[in-house]
């Protein structure tokens, strides 16, 4: 009798920098739809609006072999790896490079109103005609820094996420910052945002770059 050896998930804690030519390119989704891995995202500076680098600092974990894979494949992108560790044997330094204007903390009171008023934007939102694609900012609190927030948009609902812009800063008190393209069925982007919503995560719907594609 043969018997099936279970392959204990490895960690890796590596900060990538991301050539300005792939900001449009949903790096950081495909390491979780096509490697299935956990990505959680400790700390990110990436601006849309200049042809600057941007730079995450990732905790990745999953099948060892598709770890590796998927750390070829980022090179083989040009995505240079910066202080990869493995986790418990070297840990990466968090301070090696500077956070640019890191995200003013939205008060509770804010927080809930932004959370409740998602629904009726995505009303909006679908009586534009769209059905596959919406763009939204999304603020994660600090007490969530900890969750892959973004990663479970992909692996749970089988979401495309682009990062199109991200601010997000360890070791303080600040929210971090998220603009996130996603793609997927009208049906898995509501549940996305039902989830969003369960976590207390304020969402701001990008009702205007719809208009705007049209």
């Amino acid at each position: 009798m043969s018997w099936s050896k279970s392959v204990e998930p490895a960690l890796v804690h590596s900060r990538i920098l991301v050539p300005q030519r792939y900001h449009g390119q949903p790096v950081i989704s495909r390491l979780v739809s096509r490697y299935g891995l956990t990505v959680n995202i400790k700390a990110a500076s990436l601006t849309s609006d200049n042809d600057s680098d941007g730079w995450f600092d990732l905790e990745l974990s999953g099948n060892p072999e598709k770890l590796t894979n998927s750390l070829s494949y980022l090179q083989g992108l040009g995505v240079n790896l910066l202080q990869l560790a493995i986790a418990n044997q070297i840990q990466p330094n968090q301070h090696s490079l500077t956070f640019p204007n890191p995200a003013s903390k939205l008060s509770s009171k804010d927080s809930a109103s932004l959370t409740n008023q998602w629904q009726e934007e995505f009303q909006q939102w679908i009586s534009l005609g769209q059905t596959n694609r919406l763009r939204l900012q999304l603020c994660i609190l600090k007490t969530y820094y900890e969750e892959p927030v973004i990663s479970e948009l992909v692996s749970r609902y089988g979401l495309t996420v682009n990062i199109t812009s991200a601010r997000l800063q360890p070791d303080t008190q600040d929210d971090g910052w998220f603009d996130l393209d996603l793609w997927g069925r009208t049906k898995q982007l509501y549940s996305s945002l039902s989830y969003l919503e369960k976590l207390g995560l304020p969402i701001w719907l990008d009702l205007f770059s719809v208009c705007s594609d049209r």
